[in-house]
């Protein structure tokens, strides 16, 4: 029953964990089947089906586990804080994940345990999160400004609210181009992060050359770090000048400098007050373009170094907000 008890858990069926406490104290009181399916009754699944669908969710997340290795899982668990741990301390202190769990998320993945059920956390994913809600937004902005410019709304005697819906604009622009930039920054770090670990990177095994950059100069300028990542990657055949890359750096890195740099100094290769105007000029086109350039290069890199990249959550999360930027450029959402 203790079993029983995690499981539900897991599948993010208690609505606060102190139903998850109780349950898991009476667990502990059942001695015998038939307690176990009076209490199975009592939360409207039969002892026979519960056991099935704890069965069905060891055998799609787990290896090795049975209702012992549950049972001792239960008794870990931090009341009102839960479990956030990287996958390989998971699997030394309880049991082995599935091989698809680890082809999925990536190797510094988290797994988190709580009432909102077994999740796995990573960076990328707080980021493609923040895309995705920030385009969410972008087009509904998009289309409180539309009638404005098409002249049904007078901006003039509606001053306040077309500012109120342009400033709403520009600020998730802005938003869109730091999560696309950081997208691309936690995924670099994570590839070379793994390629420390494990001497690979996804079907690539790691030569002293590439580990070597990656020990030494793993917070060196994202352009480097890129350009060296895409001539591993592609065994030669590309640099960091190719594109998508190459766009991503020259064209996006400034507007990305503008809004996490802000000064009216001048700079290495830029003038006094560029990075002001450069920060006034961010607009959703701008956005949306930043946006494509970041998505384009993860999943130029994930072909080059996974077998199957549309199954990894990073692809396959990449390949829909990339056709929703898409959407939202030529319109067709708005």
């Amino acid at each position: 029953m203790q079993a029983l008890v995690v499981a539900r858990l897991l599948m993010g069926d208690f609505d606060n964990w102190e139903a998850f406490v109780r349950e898991r104290t009476f667990s502990l009181e059942i001695s015998n089947r038939q307690k176990a399916r009076s209490a199975a009754s009592q939360i409207g699944k039969t002892y026979k089906k519960l056991s099935r669908e704890t069965q069905a969710f060891i055998s799609e997340n787990f290896e090795n586990c049975g209702y012992d290795d549950l049972a001792k899982l239960c008794e870990k668990i931090p009341v009102n804080k839960g479990i956030s741990m990287r996958l390989n301390d998971f699997e030394d202190t309880f049991f082995p994940l599935a091989s698809r769990i680890k082809r999925e998320f990536p190797l510094y993945a988290h797994v988190s345990i709580s009432i909102y059920g077994l999740q796995f956390e990573f960076p990328e994913h707080h980021f493609l999160r923040d895309l995705r809600s920030a385009l969410k937004y972008l087009e509904m902005a998009k289309s409180h400004i539309a009638p404005f410019r098409q002249g049904h709304l007078n901006p003039k005697t509606q001053r306040d609210e077309i500012a109120e819906h342009i400033s709403q604009r520009n600020f998730l622009s802005r938003s869109i181009i730091s999560a696309a930039f950081s997208l691309v920054e936690s995924f670099v770090s994570g590839l070379f992060f793994t390629a420390i670990d494990t001497n690979s990177i996804g079907t690539l095994q790691c030569g002293e050359e590439f580990l070597s950059f990656a020990q030494k100069k793993e917070s060196a300028a994202l352009k480097d770090r890129l350009d060296q990542l895409v001539r591993f990657a592609s065994e030669g055949r590309l640099t960091g000048e190719a594109e998508p890359f190459r766009s991503f750096i020259d064209i996006g890195k400034p507007y990305r400098d503008a809004i996490h740099h802000t000064t009216p100094f001048g700079r290495k290769n830029i003038e006094p007050g560029m990075r002001l105007t450069t920060l006034y000029a961010i607009d959703d086109e701008i956005a949306l373009q930043c946006a494509l350039f970041s998505l384009d290069s993860v999943l130029d890199i994930s072909r080059l170094v996974f077998e199957n990249p549309d199954t990894t959550a990073i692809g396959m999360e990449c390949g829909r907000l990339k056709q929703k930027t898409l959407d939202l450029q030529s319109g067709e959402l708005e």
